[in-house]
């Protein structure tokens, strides 16, 4: 999991949107496969010009993309793909994106093993000059999605524990408080938006195993509504995360997290990250459109 950063973009006179480019039109910057080191090493052009803001993570992948033009397609999308992945824009005047995992061809049809990492597809960026959660009257996020495929190829290793398909949306809240002595300190927001061992996913709160060591607080699936990916349909995730962020970030002081300051005013929404992480043999798609953060000052 990883974030980025820059300026906000005006929507109304009382709302602010804080994703760069949130259909994601112009473009990624290919960030090479070692986990957790940010390695740009060339881009893909979206749909429209201009400079890319996202990236994409293909951590522990064995098959990272090339930097290469797109695949015009019969219905008008354009693609990116290889044999352990695709990247899928929507035709003209479309935002939908789509986001996929060959994990028969990445694992070769071998479960991994309990410390072996997994592969992750993800698109991330950062957000800069995001006002402090103390400051917020509300955080409205948005995103429409639609699961178009979860193959599960089943091995004689399979436990849920280790070997699932899960797309999940990650927000970071990180203290920016140069004075203070938890300056640069964060912890992990999550929407989960499917999970192949749950129709609706449960709440989760840990720590990070990935690699950041970050606590991670996630809420039920049932907080977004009661409709579940699995049935193949467009979901909709529209949701005020404001709360849910200040009690998550309760909770990891509550845990022992974050305890060098306890101050609202120190914490802002300082990146995200959306796509799939799939540590299980399982081939997925998933469709996105419509993705939006957008905040609301206190008076």
């Amino acid at each position: 999991m990883l974030a980025l950063t820059f300026g906000l973009q005006p929507v109304s006179a009382a709302a602010v949107e804080l994703i760069r480019d949130p259909h994601v039109r112009r473009g990624l910057i290919l960030l090479s496969p070692q986990p957790g080191k940010r390695v740009p090493y060339g881009t893909l052009a979206g749909p429209e010009a201009g400079p890319a803001v996202w990236d994409l993570a293909q951590w522990s992948s064995r098959y990272p993309l090339k930097a290469a033009g797109p695949q015009r397609r019969p219905d008008g999308t354009s693609q990116f793909s290889n044999a352990g992945k695709s990247i899928t824009f929507g035709r003209p005047g479309s935002n939908e994106i789509t986001l996929a995992v060959t994990g028969s061809i990445e694992y070769g049809g071998k479960a991994r093993k309990k410390d072996d990492p997994w592969v992750h597809l993800l698109l991330q960026q950062e957000i800069a000059n995001a006002p402090a959660l103390a400051e917020l009257k509300s955080a409205r996020f948005h995103l429409e999605a639609r699961l178009q495929s979860s193959h599960h190829i089943v091995t004689p290793e399979d436990t849920p524990d280790l070997h699932a398909a899960q797309f999940q949306v990650f927000f970071s809240v990180q203290n920016f408080n140069r004075k203070s002595a938890g300056y640069g300190q964060s912890f992990w927001f999550g929407v989960p938006v499917y999970d192949n061992r749950y129709r609706i996913p449960p709440a989760h709160q840990s720590q990070d195993t990935a690699g950041t060591q970050m606590f991670i607080f996630t809420p039920a699936g049932t907080v977004y509504g009661t409709r579940s990916a699995h049935d193949l349909q467009w979901i909709t995730f529209d949701q005020d995360l404001l709360p849910l962020m200040r009690e998550g970030l309760a909770l990891a002081w509550q845990r022992g997290f974050l305890h060098d300051s306890q101050a609202l005013a120190d914490y802002h929404v300082s990146g995200l990250n959306l796509g799939w992480e799939v540590p299980g043999v399982f081939d997925v798609a998933l469709q996105f459109r419509n993705l939006s953060l957008r905040a609301t000052l206190s008076p």
